[in-house]
């Protein structure tokens, strides 16, 4: 009862960590003010003449369609759809022998992620009033089209992926069941919403994460889906967090009477 009685408060402390996430996640959108880009791109101006270039950052959001950057639109890598973003994951499927805590050997089904990859080419959102420039980074985009979701059985020849610049060895050896492919895109005019820190240390006022660390949100939902979805995971991880901590405190108790 004692491991058991541990795992608990382990799954307790884990819950409470995800609430603080998904709450400082709403708090920091519920107080950021969402700017048309002509009144950000005229903040930018008045502090470049005050300043000069280079200094300005302001944590603010965003909210228009997307658009592709100037050099046109990307396509992605494995559908090979026009998008401003794309992002793909290949998990490998495959079963591998073990020994049980009696030193049997048994059969199971793993898996491993054998390629994943986003876009960190910058693209715009434009609204009424002006376009400006967002820098993803390395960061996913929160309810993304999902255009692929398929899984190919391995075969002798089906391992090695070729399309455009991607070159991938998948593996393949003995036990591979196969492949499941993935992948998810935002197309030019979707509707976007960004939530991070405009600044012009690059030379071009952009959004992006902020430079000093923070909360950084690019998403087709709006913000009212957003708060919602997060708030529902503070409420329901901060349940979760009450529960594992009184079963996790119950099982210590039964354990030290027995």
């Amino acid at each position: 009862m004692i491991w058991m009685g541990l795992a608990c408060l382990v799954v307790a402390v884990c819950c409470a960590y995800l609430v603080r996430v998904a709450n400082t996640r709403a708090r920091a959108m519920e107080s950021t003010e969402t700017l048309p880009v002509q009144d950000l791109r005229a903040m930018h101006e008045a502090a470049v003449r005050a300043a000069g270039e280079g200094h300005f950052r302001y944590r603010c959001e965003v909210v228009g369609q997307a658009r592709p950057h100037e050099n046109g639109v990307l396509r992605s890598e494995l559908e090979n759809l026009e998008c401003v973003w794309h992002k793909h994951k290949i998990t490998r499927r495959y079963e591998e022998t073990y020994r049980d805590g009696n030193g049997n050997r048994r059969r199971r089904t793993s898996t491993e992620v054998v390629s994943q990859h986003s876009s960190s080419t910058a693209f715009l959102v434009a609204d009424a009033t002006g376009m400006m420039v967002v820098r993803p980074g390395n960061e996913s985009v929160i309810g993304a089209e999902k255009v692929l979701d398929r899984f190919d059985p391995h075969t002798d020849n089906g391992n090695r992926l070729e399309l455009g610049p991607l070159r991938l060895n998948l593996g393949g050896g003995d036990g591979t069941i196969g492949y499941r492919r993935e992948e998810w895109i935002v197309r030019p005019g979707s509707h976007f919403y960004v939530h991070g820190e405009a600044g012009d240390a690059g030379g071009v006022l952009a959004m992006a994460a902020p430079a000093e660390g923070g909360v950084f949100v690019m998403s087709v939902k709006t913000e009212e889906e957003l708060l919602r979805g997060e708030n529902n995971k503070v409420l329901g991880y901060g349940i979760g967090t009450g529960l594992a901590a009184i079963a996790g405190v119950v099982f210590l108790v039964l354990a030290a009477l027995r």
